[in-house]
């Protein structure tokens, strides 16, 4: 069996997994160091096809390995520099590290040269010297930064480092290539490709986590702004919503209802009783069927689904003075409401419809409070009040 077929026919399918899985990811995430990481593993793909089979002396088998560690090499600087994590503030580091991948376009551009120059393997060997300082360096400062990312990318280039290094020393201390080179290169690729996939990993699901975050701060930032502070139902804004809500379709009627005499509350026990009153008022309103809001100060306004939408709307009203009563029984007089009704039509918007409830809910004033009045239009123009028993 032709192992060394067997072993790069292998690496070449990891490898090409792993490269066509950040090119893929790339449109959806538009992250340039998943294109750097491809770059990275075209470079390891070539370094495979090179070094296998072990011991081979074909001189364009060596030139096109060196070629492959040069290019890997010039894109560890820009992929580090684009994936680190975008707070550290190293503008200046990221600057340097893409920077750095001139070192390895330049190692390889030697590479072309050295057979015709041979002390140009020398300045080879020396730019991938450089590059490799360079980014060790950025991993130094990163890590101490605090970077997630730069702490994967140690642990996932450590191997190859030490193995670029001691090949480094040994070709510039004897002039030629360690016979275990190959074997040892291939085995630190495969380390970084397993540690990089799951730095990547860890970084997409931090990334995730933080979009989630994101969407729940703007969610519970949108439904904060539909809310009332006080009482913590609807505000005008999440009356609006609601009425124009198609999947839990359009009230039956409308009530705005407002609290009789409410000053004296606050004149005679101070604004802190009052707002107790309120919150009071608001959860002595909900029921079923009903979709309460407050409009401001002492005024609410109750959406109604439901055929007998008057009746459920009349007992919220009288609901108010037990509810009240409960909660500040230090008051000693009742707190009785005034509501006007007015049916929803198709064409009614919330501020059409509440309008034509006020109109009723003047009329209810007028006609002594504590009391709930119906506005019907039998014919257009034709507006009639009726109370609500």
């Amino acid at each position: 069996m032709d192992w060394a077929s067997v072993v790069l026919g292998a690496f070449i399918g990891v490898a090409g997994v792993f490269g066509l899985t950040s090119l893929a990811l790339y449109p959806l995430m538009r992250r340039s160091f998943l294109l750097w990481n491809f770059g990275r593993t075209l470079g390891f793909g070539l370094i495979a096809f090179t070094a296998l089979p072990m011991g081979s002396t074909n001189w364009i088998y060596q030139i096109l390995g060196d070629i492959g560690v040069a290019l890997s090499a010039a894109c560890a600087g820009p992929f580090l520099a684009s994936y680190l994590e975008p707070d550290l503030g190293l503008g200046g580091l990221r600057r340097r590290l893409r920077w750095s991948a001139l070192l390895g376009i330049a190692a390889a551009v030697t590479t072309l040269f050295a057979a015709v120059l041979p002390s140009l393997a020398a300045v080879h060997d020396l730019l991938l010297l450089l590059t490799i300082v360079a980014i060790v360096a950025a991993l130094a400062v990163a890590i101490r930064r605090g970077s997630r990312a730069a702490c994967y990318q140690a642990f996932a280039w450590a191997p190859l480092i030490v193995v670029g290094i001691a090949e480094l020393g040994y070709e510039l201390a004897t002039g030629r290539e360690y016979w275990l080179w190959p074997l040892a290169v291939l085995v630190a690729v495969i380390v970084d490709f397993i540690v990089t996939a799951l730095g990547l990993i860890d970084g997409f699901m931090v990334i995730k986590r933080e979009r989630d975050t994101a969407i729940a701060d703007v969610r519970e930032a949108t439904r904060a702004s539909t809310l009332d502070p006080l009482t913590g139902i609807a505000n005008r804004r999440g009356l609006a919503q609601r009425f124009a809500d198609a999947a839990v379709g359009r009230p039956s009627g409308i009530a705005v209802i407002d609290c009789d005499h409410f000053k004296r509350i606050n004149d005679n026990f101070g604004h802190g009783v009052g707002d107790e009153a309120l919150v009071a008022v608001a959860q002595a309103l909900e029921g079923e069927y009903l979709f309460i809001g407050r409009l401001g100060g002492e005024e609410f306004v109750a959406l109604v689904y439901a055929e007998n939408w008057q009746a459920l709307a009349e007992q919220a009203r009288q609901r108010i003075d037990l509810g009240v009563r409960m909660r500040a029984p230090h008051l000693g007089f009742r707190v009785t409401a005034s509501a006007g009704l007015a049916e929803v039509h198709d064409n009614d918007t919330l501020e059409s419809a509440i309008k034509r409830a006020d109109r009723a809910l003047y009329a209810a004033k007028d006609a002594g409070r504590d009391r709930s009045l119906l506005l019907t239009e039998a014919e257009p123009g034709e507006a009639r009040l009726a109370q609500v028993l």
